[in-house]
């Protein structure tokens, strides 16, 4: 299936594979700044270390859509790939 190229059901265009951020990266940074800012200053490592993990999560998630290149609708993308057994 590799090899074949996916058609939109809107407007039967070719779909492309696309890769990107799943999450806000500006809230991500600012998730990390508030992390660091508050571990230093204000409420201690309760909630700074917290933030902080989200925030380095949130700015590294990643998403795989497919989108169209006509009308741009995306979907997500799944893998179908047999698991081995045994």
């Amino acid at each position: 299936m590799a090899d074949k190229a996916l058609i939109c059901n809107l407007c039967n265009g070719e779909m492309r594979e696309y890769t990107g951020p799943r999450y806000s990266r500006r809230l991500g940074g600012f998730l990390i700044l508030a992390g660091v800012l508050c571990t230093l200053f204000w409420v201690g490592a309760v909630l700074g270390v917290p933030l902080f993990i989200i925030g380095l999560y949130m700015t590294g998630a990643r998403r795989q859509l497919w989108v169209c290149k006509e009308c741009n609708t995306a979907i997500e993308r799944i893998d179908l790939a047999p698991k081995n057994c045994g």
